[in-house]
């Protein structure tokens, strides 16, 4: 008996052969190739989908901000003496820039004063982000008020947004002034280069601003930009705008 178990051993072929080998291996190849592709393409597409989300945050959260307190800009009246006509008041944009303006603005911050305040809106440059810098006004009574020097370190300094895209040939810049026809006022040609209102006759004119922003995640990364732009009216500066 044993002779012949040991006889059926010897002569029994099955099993699995070098051939039946090398197709397993190839398809699990196969398979491990699929399955890896698809795990890059999902990590791949939840990044796109984290950096879009996360620069179209950081764009709406600027641009609500940037809306909130240009849509409060205000007028600065000037103290007369004697009698007669008061003298003008001073524009509600103390400098309108492409990347940068300077204003007075009427918005309650904290506690119950109502007070104005100053408001710097500007692209960093370098860094390229974009800051809100506030000084608070010191009262002169009689509803008038005087504001510090730009060059004073301001009441509080906030980061609204980490990066934003330079300005493509033909785009718009962050800010554009418009009057009360909703036309571009164009920048004097003496600063052409920094783009600036350089009359306060002509910053007084201004009814609206055209904010463009072009939020993306690093200086670095412009894979995932996202653009926002918003028209913002201005309320308290009484000009009749003509709507289209």
């Amino acid at each position: 008996m044993r002779h012949t178990w040991q006889r059926r051993l010897r002569s029994d072929e099955s099993g699995i052969s070098l051939v039946e080998w090398i197709v397993a291996m190839f398809v699990f190849g196969i398979v491990i190739t699929l399955i890896a592709n698809l795990y890059v393409s999902t990590v791949n597409a939840l990044g796109v989908a984290q950096n879009t989300n996360q620069n179209t945050r950081s764009a709406t959260n600027v641009m609500n901000e940037a809306a909130r307190m240009l849509r409060a800009g205000t007028d600065n009246p000037i103290q007369g003496s004697g009698v007669g006509t008061p003298p003008p008041n001073d524009p509600a944009f103390v400098y309108a820039r492409n990347e940068s303006v300077l204003f007075y603005a009427f918005v309650n911050l904290t506690g119950t004063a109502q007070k104005p305040i100053m408001v710097r809106l500007r692209i960093e440059s370098g860094t390229r982000r974009f800051t809100e810098s506030v000084w608070p006004a010191t009262n002169l009574g009689n509803g008038y008020w005087s504001f510090p020097a730009e060059t004073t370190t301001p009441q509080s300094t906030r980061i609204l947004a980490g990066a934003i895209a330079s300005r493509a040939t033909g785009k718009p810049w962050t800010f554009t002034y418009l009057d009360a026809t909703n036309t571009p006022i164009a920048m004097s040609s003496a600063t052409l280069a920094t783009g600036e209102i350089t009359s306060a006759a002509t910053r007084a004119t201004i009814a609206s601003v055209q904010v463009t922003l072009t939020v993306q995640s690093s200086l670095t990364d412009t894979a995932h930009t996202v653009t926002l732009q918003n028209t913002v009216g201005l309320p308290n500066l009484g000009l009749n705008r003509t709507l289209s």
